[in-house]
């Protein structure tokens, strides 16, 4: 079973890799947007620090920010699947889905921008607790923080693949990192390796970093949905009904 899942990962990391060099110019495009559109308000004020000092205007910067990373990470990851679908897909198509997803984007990135604080803070508070057996429970958090990184691979490949709500995409993402944990695993690995080297090397992370991302996480994501979708769906009056399909 764990040679199985080593080699669906490597299928899906060299599938992933394999279409990023196949659509270079896309990817350089498309994660050029993201850049540029997503960091837009924080790049203005910080450009600008010396005209801008009042800590308002970074609030309402990082804010804006927030909000539109959402729809330009969704829009490089609809670029992504409409390429896997053998669409004709063209850079324009970046604004097309910014629009299409962005109040669901928004919204996906402001929940997961809030749990995040939610599972820092538990952490920051359990570790700082004078009492040793709360100090111990800080590996909980740990392991949710792990879980939400582990998920987070499906959210925007749910969001513009089955087109469907905030609760539902982040429900399934949830059971589809649950049920595939070892791919899961090294699919989050190869992820942090793009980003690694990318802020490392500085400038992957405006031309290349989200691009290639987007086809590593929808990759997996397909190649991890073929077996729900050739499973039965049909049950007998013995049978207990299967869990809600992902």
């Amino acid at each position: 079973m764990a040679g199985q899942s080593i080699s669906k990962s490597w299928q899906i990391i060299r599938k992933g890799f394999r279409y990023s060099y196949d659509y270079l110019g896309m990817v350089i495009a498309s994660s050029a947007l993201w850049f540029v559109t997503g960091f837009f308000p924080i790049l203005i004020v910080t450009s600008f620090n010396k005209y801008i000092q009042s800590p308002i205007a970074y609030g309402v910067a990082v804010l804006v920010t927030l909000i539109v990373l959402g729809p330009s990470t969704a829009a490089v990851h609809g670029i992504a699947a409409a390429i896997l679908d053998n669409e004709d897909t063209r850079v324009r198509e970046f604004f097309k889905f910014f629009r299409k997803y962005f109040w669901r984007s928004t919204a996906l990135m402001l929940l997961n921008v809030l749990i995040l604080l939610i599972l820092a803070s538990d952490l920051i508070f359990t570790l700082n607790n004078p009492n040793r057996f709360i100090q111990m429970l800080s590996g909980i958090w740990v392991y949710f923080f792990i879980f939400w990184a582990l998920m987070s691979n499906y959210i925007f490949p749910f969001l513009v693949n089955q087109d469907v709500g905030v609760l539902l995409t982040m429900k399934r993402s949830a059971l589809l990192a649950l049920d595939n944990l070892v791919v899961t695993i090294i699919l989050s690995l190869a992820v942090l390796i793009v980003v690694v080297l990318s802020v490392v090397l500085a400038a992957p992370v405006l031309l290349l970093m989200l691009g290639i991302i987007a086809f590593l996480q929808n990759v997996g994501y397909r190649e991890l949905m073929q077996k729900y979708d050739e499973a039965p769906t049909q049950t007998t009056a013995d049978e207990p009904a299967d869990q809600e399909q992902i």
